[in-house]
């Protein structure tokens, strides 16, 4: 699974622990397994919204099977009129319901999934073919992502089994928790939604690849086959996550380890053949991945990320930049979560400054200071050095495979202009299994005696487990409070639109005490709600206070303005949406509440202006081209 140690060899008796020693993994697994899927379970009534036959992955299928590469969706036929489909502008309004357009790709009429087609692949179309229906996208990532987890726990039992015999089974029960915790898999599926199809489906393919490179590296007389898998799973997570890309240069390890031992030794190594066999498969899925694009985009490069309809105005901006490294390692790493009383407790952190172009942050945590056991992964080298060799392979290939793939992944994500907990799942893991041999480490009884020598084995020990304690608590507590808070506001808004406005305030509040930010878009909620009924006076109240609790959300000041507008407190409206319109310059609504309110304070000239703007915005709005007439009959035409 990688090089050669350089340590003078030294064989180890590996007679593996008995198989009744495993109990202890396999309940702590089942009741992780259960876990996830309960999390799931309470996800379906956000994530459900829409039947799975309208699912991108399904509408794939669907296309596919139709002959094209296509989603099985039409487009607004307004895209293929306008100039420039993806200014924000343009896209905006087909977002929502009943289009639901948000994160698909647009090109030249069609639309598609700009992530790879490996799910539909693997999974999606298979489940198809077998039972003729429909596959929830989030029953198939509770599926990748409970394959994935298992995979990863076999290549932690296997390094357990092989080189710390020594190690009681107890282990196991840790190793089962600490896989299924601090991957952060539990927040992960708490929103099994598109991203996170694409992202599981990565996470199990990657591992089975790992789980392969272990057999090649362990096993004699079948290193190609198990090269051949390892290549084969690796392409295809290419082909689901093509962030993953550059991590593919640990597929080489072995082979490159083969050559390096027949330079030094002298002797003949199958080096050639290993290389082969990790060269092609992934060589071949590539191709096949450059001639999908191709077919869909006119590139053999382009995933769809250029023509994306994003929810975020994203025309013409960065994507990837070293700029970013920073903002993104404080994110993923370093930032501590909220603390506060009532269970879950816990809550992700106060959003920190981040440079100028690097998109809106999603639910984030630090990794390190909330998930400490990860930092176990320092204590490798300990391990490594207690080990040696056994059975001629080394323990310190392995760790290299799984320190280049965490290595090169975190890199490609923390250079990427936005942050969101889900990307987690890319390089985590890898950091889980190091921090797992680390741990092995200190307990194995050469590893002890080294850290013993010291005077620190007590202290490292018990530092390790409550850091594992801590890590499992934390994981699961974000993940209930991630649920709580996404079936709570959704419940509260369930309410809203039945006209239970005292029911929904209360059962906001509960939501607030989950996510203390969450306080002005309740109130945003409720006012604009209100103000939708007919409610002006009462929507007002709640209006004002989301506005000065968030200055910053146009929104706001939008529905402000125009419950100040039904009031006849056209001053109060003017300034209200002036704000509005300068917090978002792309939304006409702004531009042309503002026209109206000005030209009833009798500002005629300042009124055309706005108006004009507005259908610069957006040029169907019929209504506001005839409050631009009426304005221009008292003024007279302006000059262009």
């Amino acid at each position: 699974m990688g090089p050669d140690s350089v340590n003078p060899e030294r064989v180890i008796d590996s007679q593996a622990p008995r198989p009744g020693t495993l109990w202890p993994a396999l309940l702590a697994a089942a009741a992780v397994v259960a876990g996830l899927f309960a999390l799931v379970s309470l996800s379906r009534p956000y994530v459900g919204t829409h039947p799975a036959v309208e699912e991108p992955y399904n509408l794939m299928v669907e296309g596919f099977r139709s002959g094209h590469t296509w989603l099985a969706k039409g487009a607004p036929p307004a895209l293929a009129a306008a100039p420039n489909p993806y200014l924000f502008t343009a896209y905006r309004p087909y977002l929502g319901p009943p289009w639901n357009l948000i994160d698909l790709s647009y090109y030249r009429g069609h639309l598609y999934a700009y992530f790879g087609a490996t799910p539909a692949v693997v999974l999606f179309w298979p489940y198809r073919l077998v039972t003729g229906s429909a596959l929830p996208q989030s029953a198939a990532v509770l599926v990748f992502s409970v394959l994935g987890y298992a995979f990863s726990l076999g290549i932690g039992v296997a390094v357990w089994r092989r080189y710390f015999p020594g190690v009681g089974a107890w282990a196991g029960a840790l190793l089962a928790l600490l896989m299924g915790s601090v991957t952060t898999l539990p927040v992960f599926v708490v929103r099994p939604g598109l991203y996170e199809v694409s992202i599981s489906c990565a996470f199990a393919l990657v591992m089975i690849s790992l789980s392969a490179l272990w057999r090649a590296w362990h096993r004699e007389g079948a290193t190609c086959a198990w090269l051949a898998v390892a290549s084969l799973a690796f392409g295809l997570a290419v082909g689901s996550r093509p962030s993953l890309l550059f991590a593919s240069a640990v597929l080489f390890l072995p082979a490159l380890a083969s050559l390096w031992s027949a330079l030094r030794t002298r002797q003949p190594t199958p080096w050639r053949a290993e290389l082969a066999a990790t060269l092609l498969p992934i060589s071949a899925v590539g191709l096949a991945l450059a001639a999908y694009n191709y077919a869909r985009f006119g590139s053999a490069f382009q995933f769809g990320h250029d023509y994306q309809l994003s929810g975020n105005n994203v025309y013409g901006t960065r994507s990837f930049s070293p700029g970013f490294v920073w903002d993104n390692i404080r994110l993923y790493f370093l930032e501590p979560v909220r603390w506060h009383a009532g269970f879950p407790f816990v809550w992700e952190p106060a959003m920190p400054r981040v440079s100028m172009g690097h998109l809106p942050v999603e639910f984030f945590f630090g990794t390190l200071t909330n998930l400490p056991v990860l930092l176990a992964a320092a204590l490798v080298p300990l391990a490594c050095a207690g080990t040696g060799r056994v059975q001629g392979r080394s323990l310190s290939g392995v760790a290299l495979v799984l320190s280049g793939l965490f290595l090169i992944v975190a890199a490609t994500i923390c250079s990427y202009a936005g942050a969101t907990s889900r990307y987690l799942l890319d390089f985590i893991p890898a950091l889980a299994l190091l921090s797992w041999i680390g741990f092995l480490g200190l307990e194995n009884p050469r590893g002890r005696a080294v850290a013993a020598t010291t005077g620190v084995f007590t202290f490292l020990r018990g530092a390790v487990l409550g850091a594992l304690a801590f890590s499992v608590a934390v994981a699961w507590l974000l993940a209930f409070a991630l649920s709580g808070f996404y079936r709570g506001a959704e419940g509260a808004m369930a309410l809203l639109n039945e006209g239970k406005v005292s029911e929904s305030v209360a059962a906001y509040g509960k939501v607030c005490r989950i996510n203390p930010d969450f306080r002005a878009q309740a109130e945003l909620a409720v006012g604009a709600a209100l103000l939708g009924q007919g409610k002006v006076q009462e929507s007002a109240g709640y209006l004002r206070l989301a506005v000065v609790h968030s200055p910053e959300v146009a929104a706001a000041s939008l529905n402000l303005g125009r419950a100040y507008l039904k009031l006849g407190q056209f001053g109060e409206a003017a300034e209200a949406l002036g704000r509005a319109a300068k917090l978002d310059p792309l939304d006409w609504e702004a531009e042309a509440d503002l026209g109206v309110a000005l030209a009833r304070l009798g500002r005629l000239r300042e009124s055309a202006d706005h108006l004009s703007a507005a259908l610069r915005l957006d040029p169907s709005q019929e209504q506001v081209r005839a409050n631009l007439r009426a304005v221009e009959s008292v003024i007279g035409p302006r000059k262009p």
